[in-house]
């Protein structure tokens, strides 16, 4: 594969940038929950998909696809390991900062040295429950500001408001498990 012979994969689309944003605000607005696992696997597949391209063709069509494979499956549980870390690193990070800047608000006194550190210890535990509560709203709102952006309105809070509470609605009233809302015999 020559690098200079490539051309840029935007140019390639019909609808250029600003379409494939309002494809993508869409998929995320009305059912980015559900993508959510995908998206934190893709880049660890892609890398074995690029593995798979860039390995000269010398080697033999089923060799290539058996390293591709397993770079793609290490990449992907890299992937996953790294996004369960950050949203854990995430939330002991603000639960701390929130416990340690409350702590002289509402007890008025200074915050005591170990106040962070239970606080962060906390966010660590209880923050992934949260952050899979907030998934649905937050895709919603991720996608409304793609479609915006999409549709040049990107400035615009009655469009981005009115996308995110749309997908909102629509994600957390399509999100029951499944045979929880099927009648028992």
């Amino acid at each position: 594969m020559d690098p200079d012979t490539l051309q840029d994969p935007l140019q390639m689309l019909p609808f250029g940038l600003r379409g494939l944003a309002g494809l993508v605000g869409i998929l995320l607005a009305l059912a980015g929950a559900r993508f959510y696992k995908l998206a934190v696997l893709a880049p660890g597949l892609l890398l074995g998909i690029a593995v798979g391209l860039l390995l000269p063709e010398t080697l033999e069509a089923p060799l290539r696809a058996i390293i591709a494979v397993v770079v793609a499956g290490f990449g992907a549980v890299v992937c996953r390991f790294v996004e369960q870390a950050a949203v854990r690193a995430f939330g002991a990070v603000v639960a701390g900062g929130l416990v340690y800047t409350a702590w002289p608000v509402v007890l008025d006194e200074p915050s005591p040295w170990w106040a962070a550190a239970a606080g962060a210890a906390l966010g660590l535990l209880l923050f992934p429950r949260a952050f899979q509560a907030l998934l649905k709203p937050l895709t919603a709102l991720l996608g409304a500001l793609a479609l915006a952006f999409a549709l040049g309105q990107e400035h615009n809070p009655f469009v981005i408001g009115g996308v995110a509470l749309l997908g909102a609605v629509v994600q957390l009233g399509t999100g029951g498990k499944k045979g929880k809302d099927k009648p028992r015999d």
